[in-house]
């Protein structure tokens, strides 16, 4: 792979791209942008990122994304630069032999959020002075575990390290911002996660149908918070199985 690759000019703004394997720049591979977990304070692109070897043996490029953790920046500047990086890793797909007109993101827990975030993102809007990206950048998206609304979350302790006014979590919401045309998506909870991870699963999932948009949602018997990882990580898993076949893998 390539490692520590900066997609900005920001010391945390990095990314490790695990190329797949058996592809070269004539034949581009799809690709997974990963973001990972941890309360959005803790972690690195070396967190949750198992799953790597399992993407990359079947012929899939995967990037964990690394950014800025609260509450050393705020909420806004940790998407701006996840939005940074996917715009990289967008711009930048011949250069590792990626296919851009195959990108997929991922996220676990709070990097499910993330994913969320970028899955709502008018990408039109946010080409900066490079030029506009597509509005459809993103094929598809695997949210595990995450939180789609940050009102309620504003309102628990996690607001010592997050903190959130009522406007900031209404921007930073994915189900307060679900776009017209959106990519398909895959989102899944854990049956032993506590009640509110998995009425906002069940919620987001919700909403993006209601706009007429794709989803599937997955109630995963027997998983909690971390073992659900174990579907995240294993080929041909209720997770992976219908993610790998959006790629044609």
């Amino acid at each position: 792979g390539r490692f520590d690759v900066a997609y900005g000019a920001g010391e945390d703004e990095l990314l490790d791209i695990y190329l797949a394997n058996g592809t070269d720049a004539s034949n581009p591979a799809p690709v997974v942008v990963f973001f990972h977990g941890g309360r959005w304070a803790m972690g690195n692109k070396s967190s949750n990122c198992e799953a790597a070897e399992m993407y990359t043996a079947a012929g899939v490029h995967f990037i964990s994304v690394n950014f800025s953790l609260l509450p050393h920046v705020t909420m806004d500047v940790l998407i701006r630069q996840c939005r940074h990086a996917v715009a990289w890793v967008w711009r930048n797909a011949d250069s590792f032999g990626g296919d851009r007109d195959r990108m997929f993101v991922h996220g676990k827990s709070s990097g499910a959020h993330v994913a969320g975030m970028m899955a709502v993102t008018d990408w039109n809007a946010h080409g900066g002075p490079q030029g506009h990206l597509p509005a459809n950048l993103f094929k598809g998206g695997l949210l595990v575990s995450g939180m789609y609304d940050l009102e309620p979350v504003r309102l628990t302790f996690r607001n010592e390290w997050l903190k959130l006014d009522e406007a900031a979590a209404l921007a930073s919401s994915p189900i307060r911002h679900i776009p017209a045309k959106g990519c398909p998506l895959i989102v899944a909870v854990g049956a032993l996660e506590t009640d509110e991870f998995r009425r906002q699963s069940r919620e987001f999932a919700a909403s993006w149908r209601a706009a007429g948009l794709d989803c599937l949602f997955k109630e995963i018997p027997g998983r909690h918070h971390f073992s659900v990882n174990e579907d995240m990580n294993a080929a041909g898993s209720i997770l992976t199985a219908p993610f790998l076949e959006w790629m044609g893998k």
